[in-house]
């Protein structure tokens, strides 16, 4: 039987989703802004004619709103970070109780015939 291992970062899968959410949004930004950049590259090359200009301004109004999109997840998520190093001790004191009241119940569980 393999021996009880206590691990003491409470809070781990917390940086983990703001980590996940970090990416994600810093992933949509960087997609958006390579097609911008591809969208005037296209639209230099071809001066202009190659579309009609109601699809060049939807292009523009739907890039702004993903743009608007990520930045704001990037500024929720910085929001989320430096709560968390606010209450990052109460947290993981609220979490070694969870823990213990855990282990505590199986320690019961074994001891009943």
């Amino acid at each position: 039987m393999a021996g009880k291992v206590y691990r003491p970062d409470h809070t781990a899968h917390i940086r983990a989703d703001l980590a996940r959410s970090a990416m994600y949004f810093g992933t949509g930004l960087a997609v958006v802004l390579a097609a911008a950049v591809t969208t005037v590259l296209i639209l230099q090359v071809a001066d202009g004619t190659a579309a009609p200009a109601w699809l060049i301004r939807t292009l523009w109004v739907v890039g702004s709103f993903a743009v608007t999109v990520s930045l704001v997840g990037l500024l929720l998520t910085l929001v989320r970070w430096l709560v968390y190093l606010r209450r990052r001790a109460e947290l993981d004191a609220a979490g070694a109780e969870a823990v213990g009241e855990v282990y505590a119940r199986m320690a019961d569980r074994r001891r009943e015939p």
